[in-house]
């Protein structure tokens, strides 16, 4: 949104001598706007929402397990379709809690998991999308039990 006092407005008036412009990158355009409003009205339904959550709840239960049974230092936190993996076996609950973790561990995961063929923020960070299945989730979570493995070394 942009708007303001009309004194302030009218220098934005493109029909003035000497008016201001203003760039942005949907101004005017018809088309992506109705893309936006038909992505959040009939492709984002609150049905898929709670679906997305509800994978993502899925997502960090499974790692929670998985870090668990193998009694790896690591843990998952998040909220709905948002995960980050720490270095620490947790709990987790503040920042400060977070920088405990062993950066190198999450460095090794964050590699080995690239070259498995699956992408996670350097940090740890991901992000589900509507996109993401539960078969994405438990290839995710293999790929994921397979890096630790073949690295237990390093944290036994």
């Amino acid at each position: 949104a942009f708007g303001g006092r009309r004194d302030l407005m009218a220098r934005f008036d493109p029909t003035q001598p000497g008016a201001l412009s203003h760039a942005g990158t949907f101004n005017n355009n018809v088309l992506s706007m109705a893309a936006g409003l038909a992505g959040l009205t009939e492709v984002l339904t609150p049905t898929a929402i709670v679906a997305l959550n509800e994978r993502g709840d899925r997502l960090r239960t499974g790692l929670g397990q998985l870090f668990h049974e193998l009694g790896a230092p690591f843990s998952a936190t998040g909220i709905g379709s948002l995960c980050a993996l720490h270095a620490t076996p947790g709990p987790v609950g503040t920042p400060a809690q977070a920088e405990q973790g062993d950066d190198r561990l999450l460095e090794l995961l964050f590699l080995d998991l690239l070259d498995r063929g699956w992408y996670i923020a350097r940090r740890g960070f991901m992000a589900l999308s509507l996109a993401v299945t539960d078969e994405h989730v438990a290839g995710f979570v293999e790929a994921v039990r397979q890096s630790l493995l073949a690295r237990a070394v390093l944290w036994r």
